[in-house]
């Protein structure tokens, strides 16, 4: 059982997007509806955002991760690893085909500093950090005119 809280945003009305809620950054899934639809921990460090996915039997060059501005994008294909064709199946429930999962992110990350490593099974995206510069204090000079 997650420990996030999940809350529908009120722009959204209906949609399917769950808010995530971490500290400074907010992640919104914005990903399509589909048949297979790998889950995802997210969790906050101090300096970074990781989002681990679990991708079993999915190699390193079926999967593409894409950041479009503020939005990051995986899509993956399992493919079938089936029995010759004379076998004869007495349970069939693991899922192949195509899948795409997306992310909005808003908060202080550098998305352009983005790693991603594939291993055992798990995709792992690391992304770092930046120093909020919103609500620092900052004094702003004060111009005179001479009439």
């Amino acid at each position: 059982m997650s420990r996030t809280p999940k809350r529908k945003s009120p722009a959204e009305g209906e949609s399917n997007g769950e808010f995530r809620m971490m500290g400074q950054v907010m992640l919104l899934d914005i990903s399509d509806e589909t048949s297979c639809k790998p889950p995802s921990d997210v969790h906050e460090t101090p300096d970074a955002v990781i989002i681990r996915m679990e991708v079993p039997g999915v190699p390193a060059d079926s999967l593409a991760v894409l950041v479009r501005g503020a939005s990051i994008e995986i899509f993956a294909e399992k493919r079938p690893d089936m029995a010759s064709e004379d076998a004869s199946y007495l349970c069939l429930e693991r899922s192949f085909g195509r899948f795409h999962r997306a992310f909005d992110v808003s908060g202080p990350v550098n998305l352009s500093r983005m790693v991603v490593t594939l291993k055992r099974g798990v995709l792992a995206l690391h992304i770092p950090k930046i120093l909020e510069r919103r609500g620092r204090e900052r004094r702003v000079p004060i111009l005179t005119e001479e009439e």
